[in-house]
């Protein structure tokens, strides 16, 4: 599967409120959706939603004096309720691509909080027919920084492989660092991990962080992409660091997609 383009003009831009630094510091600001275009989906597939960073909560307006719900609560039901029934899909299964890190603390005055998420990828799977994900370093799952028990249609892949709609997806989890922190291996350890899943050729690797484009000035690990470059071509979707543009390619031809702070809808290019 590979990615012919990205439209230039947004779907639409979703308003939201992102954390400051202190009391009352937050501000209104909107998450980009973004319309994009592959060469081929499996039979039956009529799109796949790909998203990471959603590090936000829902407007004071769209919340109706409740608590404020995580952005990435609220978002699946915009997507399926006001946006994709505009876009002229085709009948068919809609897939979502989770790369990490969803959560924001509920006063919004401080980045870089870590929670609970598993609300966020129940509410994908309740709009869609299936989500598939990782965990960011951010991520927290019930009070844990620990593989969860999802359902099907939910698959969380930390080091491993599912095969979706005749697609082989593999997921590697969180970012290279003190191992004794939540989500984080060795670069050595998550840049062998890397490596091996590229060994059984998958058709899309879901990652938090991922490697760099250089050329472009785009961030990501420079060992990461030297691995990547040394094996088949494939489609990455990462977040974590954000670019200007979502899409770049390196030198062996596979495609990075990236997500941080954005939602891209994939689906079949229209000839």
């Amino acid at each position: 599967m590979k990615i012919t383009s990205i439209q230039p003009e947004l779907i639409r831009d979703i308003p939201f409120l992102n954390a400051g630094r202190g009391p009352g510091g937050f501000y209104r600001d909107t998450l980009p959706v973004h319309r994009g275009f592959v060469d081929t989906l499996p039979d039956g597939m009529s799109a796949i939603i790909a998203t990471a960073d959603l590090q936000g909560r829902e407007t004071f307006e769209s919340a109706g004096g409740k608590p404020l719900r995580l952005l990435g609560e609220v978002l699946p039901a915009i997507l399926a309720d006001e946006i994709i029934p505009n876009l002229g899909l085709a009948d068919g299964r809609i897939g979502v691509l989770l790369a990490g890190d969803f959560y924001t603390v509920p006063a919004l005055d401080k980045r870089g909080g870590s929670g609970d998420v598993t609300s966020v990828w129940q509410a994908f799977a309740d709009e869609f027919d299936w989500v598939i994900g990782v965990a960011g370093n951010h991520d927290l799952f019930s009070d844990a920084a620990t593989r969860p028990r999802f359902n099907n249609p939910i698959h969380f892949l930390d080091y491993d492989t599912v095969t979706v709609d005749e697609l082989p997806i593999a997921g590697l989890s969180g970012i290279p660092g003190n191992p004794r922190r939540p989500w984080r291996r060795t670069e050595e350890d998550f840049v062998e991990a890397l490596q091996l899943l590229l060994c059984d050729s998958p058709a899309i690797v879901v990652m938090h962080d991922g490697p760099d484009v250089p050329n472009f000035g785009f961030r990501g690990s420079p060992r990461m992409r030297e691995a990547i470059e040394r094996s088949e071509p494939t489609l990455i979707v990462r977040g974590h660091a954000h670019w200007n543009e979502p899409l770049a390619e390196i030198s062996n031809s596979t495609q990075v997609l990236n997500v941080d702070a954005r939602v891209v809808i994939l689906s079949k290019e229209v000839l």
